[in-house]
């Protein structure tokens, strides 16, 4: 069930951890990989366990009140929260991957890049646009 599962939504705090504290450390960019890796098989196998529904509950993507009816159902929540931790862990990665390509120092990524993580893990989109108009300043910079 979605309720005994819930714990493993938990492990995203060991990616954010070390993307914060040892992005330069090589194992980084592979356990960043497995554990975004790992919420997208569990989530794949989630929807597969609960999609088609034949409930007749006005659930559909195509309105915000079908959507709303959507996420009524804890299996259905459970399946939205590991959909944005996958996202946002692989967006996680790919800022703190890209800002080592840069060679940012690590004073650039604990005063720049780590604000940018919490954003991303917290709002997502948001994090990837501060981190993006840093990088382009960071850019013009040079």
């Amino acid at each position: 069930t979605a309720e005994a599962l819930w714990p493993l939504t938990n492990i995203t705090m060991l990616h954010w951890i070390l993307l914060v504290l040892f992005p330069k450390w090589k194992p980084t960019m592979t356990l960043s990989t497995i554990i975004p890796i790992g919420y997208s098989v569990l989530y794949t196998l989630t929807i597969l366990s609960i999609f088609p529904q034949d409930d007749d509950d006005g659930s559909s993507f195509t309105s915000l009140e079908g959507v709303t009816n959507l996420f009524k159902k804890p299996s259905n929540v459970f399946a939205g929260w590991i959909h944005y931790l996958a996202f946002d862990a692989f967006v996680g990665r790919w800022i703190v991957l890209d800002s080592v390509e840069h060679g940012v120092s690590m004073l650039f990524h604990f005063s720049v890049v780590v604000p940018c993580l919490f954003f991303t893990l917290m709002f997502g989109p948001m994090g990837l646009i501060m981190y993006l108009i840093a990088r382009k300043m960071l850019n013009v910079a040079k």
